[in-house]
């Protein structure tokens, strides 16, 4: 866990493309999306999934969404986005915030658990298991049950660790005719 905690610090970027299956109990149905994530330092953050993104350049949060009606665009100060729920910060949350045992080893990759006993179900979350690879300390797989009994299993592909991004990656320029609710006034 060590290793995994020196990769999700906050000051290592991150390229990596993956695959979320969501389990809604309540509403019973599934969902499988894909998509790419790009993390830098300094809270600067590009998640894509599908037709909309989510993109910080540090300061200022971008949430887009296309559709057949065209391009619809939320932007927020980053202070005032919940930061437990950022990209950058989630899986270092997972990491930090909890204590894990040992459930298997096979191949090249550990799997450690956490689930809530009753002293520490009062959060959103109630299990988690994470596949590591031992040798780079990469996340390849995340499983999160929440409270409600509903069901995120990410699959990270391709991850690179320690590379060399873009800046532009980290800000969005608005297209013309985008819908745009500016919620920094």
């Amino acid at each position: 866990m060590k290793t995994v905690r020196s990769v999700y610090n906050g000051n290592t970027s991150l390229q990596t493309s993956f695959t979320v299956h969501i389990i809604w109990k309540v509403r019973e149905k599934e969902e499988t999306k894909n998509g790419k994530f790009f993390l830098a330092p300094g809270d600067k953050f590009r998640a894509e999934m599908g037709e909309a993104a989510f993109i910080s350049d540090g300061e200022t949060y971008w949430q887009v969404t296309r559709d057949d009606k065209g391009e619809q665009v939320v932007i927020k100060r980053l202070s005032d986005v919940d930061l437990a729920a950022l990209p950058s910060r989630v899986l270092s949350t997972y990491l930090d915030k909890y204590i894990y045992r040992l459930k298997e080893e096979h191949g090249g990759e550990t799997i450690v658990q956490w689930k809530a006993d009753s002293a520490s179900s009062s959060g959103d979350v109630v299990e988690i298991r994470m596949s590591i690879a031992r040798k780079s300390g990469a996340v390849t797989k995340l499983f999160v049950v929440d409270k409600s009994g509903n069901e995120s299993a990410y699959t990270f592909n391709k991850i690179k660790i320690g590379v060399k991004l873009s800046p532009s990656l980290f800000t969005y320029a608005l297209t013309k005719g985008a819908s745009v609710i500016d919620m920094r006034k």
